[in-house]
């Protein structure tokens, strides 16, 4: 996948539900705020009863405005999918995948949002089948904020060994080799907190779906092995120094990493410093 990031979403926080085109801005009490949410979404007739209208002409401009806001959604997401992907050869495109597509983009209204949908159908028009059913109802579910939370521990993944499966570091452990009764495992924490990822997220996610919910361990590496350690664009050689070390880790799920594809590969230069400092006391590190 190209690793240019001209196209990757930004996330930014939204505080206020927008209107189309503007966001509400909440001038006065909560009930002024309600009000106008209300007004917006054409149900406001109780709280200011002033529209002669009956409740079936009232349901019936509900009903309207909903379709035109879907109808300026889904325009927006196929007009960035245009602009931004004029290059791709397209792919044949399965017509139930694309029903269920327009079935959920129509009510994604968040701009940066509208951008990982077309990046979405970006891939699938690009290969198809590269981006499941399931993993379309995951990001329908998914609000801005943990989009923006994915996006950092998407950031954070690394690649171990020959297993291409993307993955959240947070330690290493090292055994005693001599006389284990007498000494204790050493374990050397990666404080991904630091890194805005906090254990509260790694919780959502994996409520979420994309992360398995379990800590995993690889198993014991052997001294003087080499073997690959990736970190987003940057590939390394780790050769261990001595006996019993290992790495816990928690695993993207399929659909984690699914989507990790869409987003692509996007360094956090603290954190590649962070892991790098970590492994350099039990590794031999080469850079390829």
């Amino acid at each position: 996948m190209s690793n240019d990031q001209t196209d990757l979403p930004t996330i930014e926080l939204v505080s206020k539900l927008p209107k189309v085109g503007e966001k509400i801005k909440s001038n006065g009490s909560a009930c002024n705020y309600i009000e106008k949410i209300a007004i917006e979404y054409g149900v406001n007739y109780l709280i200011n009863p002033k529209d002669e209208s009956n409740l079936h002409q009232r349901s019936k401009e509900r009903l309207e405005n909903d379709n035109n806001r879907q109808q300026e959604n889904l325009e927006k997401i196929f007009k960035l999918t245009s602009d931004n992907y004029k290059t791709i050869k397209t792919a044949k495109i399965d017509p139930d995948w694309l029903f269920h597509f327009i079935s959920i983009a129509k009510n994604i209204r968040n701009h940066s949002m509208q951008h990982l949908w077309a990046r979405t159908l970006k891939q699938e028009l690009t290969i198809s089948n590269s981006v499941s059913l399931k993993t379309l109802d995951t990001l329908r579910n998914m609000t801005h904020k943990e989009a923006q939370i994915f996006h950092r521990a998407s950031m954070l993944s690394c690649q171990i060994s020959n297993d291409s499966c993307k993955k959240l570091v947070t330690s290493l452990k090292i055994k005693p080799f001599l006389l284990p009764r007498l000494f204790s495992t050493k374990i050397k924490k990666l404080n991904l907190g630091y890194f805005q990822l906090p254990y509260s997220d790694v919780l959502i996610l994996m409520d979420l779906g994309l992360l398995i919910k379990t800590e995993l361990e690889s198993g014991s590496l052997e001294p003087k092995v080499s073997f690959p350690f990736r970190y987003q664009q940057y590939t390394y050689n780790l050769t261990p120094i001595q006996k019993e070390v290992s790495f816990t880790y928690y695993r993207f799920s399929p659909v984690g990493e699914e989507l990790a594809e869409l987003l692509g590969e996007k360094t956090n230069e603290p954190f590649r410093e962070s892991i790098l400092e970590l492994i350099n006391t039990y590794f031999i590190v080469e850079a390829n």
